[in-house]
């Protein structure tokens, strides 16, 4: 599958679990962006690697276990690894990249593959 078209799939997908992953609270209406030009307010990277380093039982220090907003920022999350990463209410396909610009106010909970914790709350406000 080329590049662009597993960004595409990623897209979709996220469309999709913004509402639905990892028991996330609140409803958050997701329109997941491609053509949201840097630079991003929050910027992260999932270096190829995560996944075997979580399964040694290291914590590769990627996301922070809580994330405060505000309403029109931006977020980017790489991911580089060989494995899909779930990050609170969004999945983000092995190899792809997720652009996103918070639309409301909320709370957003779920699960977070990348700390050892296993969750990601998320917090936008105006």
């Amino acid at each position: 599958m080329s590049r662009m078209r597993r960004v595409m799939v990623a897209m979709v997908l996220v469309a999709g679990s913004v509402t639905a992953c990892g028991g996330a609270k609140g409803s958050q209406d997701a329109t997941p962006m491609t053509t949201i030009p840097g630079p991003y307010d929050y910027d992260y990277l999932i270096p190829n690697g995560t996944a075997a380093q979580i399964a040694l039982g290291n914590d590769p220090g990627i996301m922070p276990t809580e994330l405060d907003v505000r309403v029109g920022e931006t977020i980017r999350i790489v991911n580089d690894d060989v494995v899909s990463h779930t990050v609170g209410t969004f999945y983000v396909l092995a190899g792809t990249s997720l652009v996103y610009r918070f639309p409301k106010e909320g709370r957003y909970e779920g699960e977070c593959s990348t700390n050892p914790d296993d969750v990601f709350v998320l917090t936008v406000r105006a």
